[in-house]
């Protein structure tokens, strides 16, 4: 008799979910007309320059720069940070020696990050994917280090007895055992790198949605900027339902056998 109440908890959660937006919306109008167009935008003026920039000349090469900063940024700082932590799980010792480098990345804030990358690399993506790398790396890595030691030692014992390689023991043991913290750290990963991609843009870039949100910005023209702010928050969300939560119950589908 309680099989319906988890629909309901859904049903119910999405009411609510559609409640808050709506209230946002309101929230939104309401702000930009008590400042002005000069400062902000409202959701239809939004929307009209929104159209206007999906057809204008340079949308794509703009828009194409950032996802392929973002994917390269996420992409390297997660798969380094699950290397590191799946090495440092399984050895104390390196596990202690990155450890002050762990809390460096952590401490510094990411403006200085960028100061630096852009010393370095100067301006373009090279600096932009660095700073992403360092960002997302840590959090990947502290997640999968908690996840290993969360491992059950016997499970570990019963790779060794059958000889499992060190692939097998990855795809048959680790993954799966990894895979809700791992996916809730990529989904963190994904949205930190979308953030620091478009700082770095901000402050330091030649291309990209960031370059595109310091030209508006320095134009006041706050339609094409919360228009870019507006599609940034849509790649979030594309990313989150299509990529991630398909991903989580795949690696996750074993688990949920168990339970049943």
């Amino acid at each position: 008799m309680s099989a319906p109440r988890p629909a309901v908890s859904r049903r119910t959660s999405r009411i609510w979910a559609l409640a808050g937006g709506a209230l946002l919306l309101l929230l939104w109008q309401l702000a930009a007309i008590r400042l002005g167009p000069l400062l902000m935008a409202t959701p239809l003026q939004t929307l009209a320059a929104l159209w206007r920039l999906l057809h204008s000349d340079d949308f794509h090469a703009q828009a194409g720069a950032s996802l392929l900063r973002i994917a390269a940024g996420v992409g390297l700082g997660a798969g380094a940070g699950f290397a590191l932590g799946l090495l440092a799980g399984l050895s104390p010792r390196l596990r202690g020696l990155l450890e002050p480098l762990r809390w460096l990345l952590m401490a510094v804030p990411p403006v200085v990050v960028v100061v630096l990358a852009m010393l370095w690399f100067g301006l373009g993506s090279a600096m932009v994917v660095f700073i992403a790398t360092l960002m997302v790396a840590p959090g990947m890595y502290v997640n999968t280090v908690r996840g290993m030691q969360m491992l059950d030692p016997a499970l570990v014992e019963m790779a060794a007895v059958y000889r499992l390689r060190p692939w097998q023991r990855l795809w048959h043991l680790y993954v799966p055992h990894l895979a809700a913290p791992l996916t809730a750290a990529l989904l963190i990963a994904t949205c930190g790198g979308v953030r620091v991609v478009v700082m770095a843009e901000v402050l330091g870039a030649d291309s990209g949605a960031g370059f595109a949100l310091a030209n508006a910005r320095s134009t006041f023209d706050s339609g094409e900027l919360y228009a870019w702010a507006l599609l940034l928050l849509l790649l979030v969300a594309v990313l989150e339902f299509s990529v991630q939560q398909p991903l989580q119950r795949r690696l996750t589908r074993w688990q949920e056998a168990n339970h049943a």
